[in-house]
């Protein structure tokens, strides 16, 4: 397996990730824990695209 389709299927689980905490967002019922961790997945889902975009 290359470099790019394994950064390729870790984009797919962050940006999964990400999405199943719409909810969360929307009704209000974040912990500081949550927020942190979705600030997290996102850098790495911001650094993934960076690095395929070198390509």
């Amino acid at each position: 397996m290359n470099k790019t389709t394994y950064i390729k299927a870790v984009l797919v689980v962050f940006g999964l990730l990400i999405l199943s905490r719409i909810p969360a967002f929307i009704n209000g019922s974040l912990d500081a824990i949550t927020i942190v961790s979705t600030i997290v997945e996102f850098g790495f889902f911001i650094w993934g695209l960076l690095v395929l975009r070198k390509k």
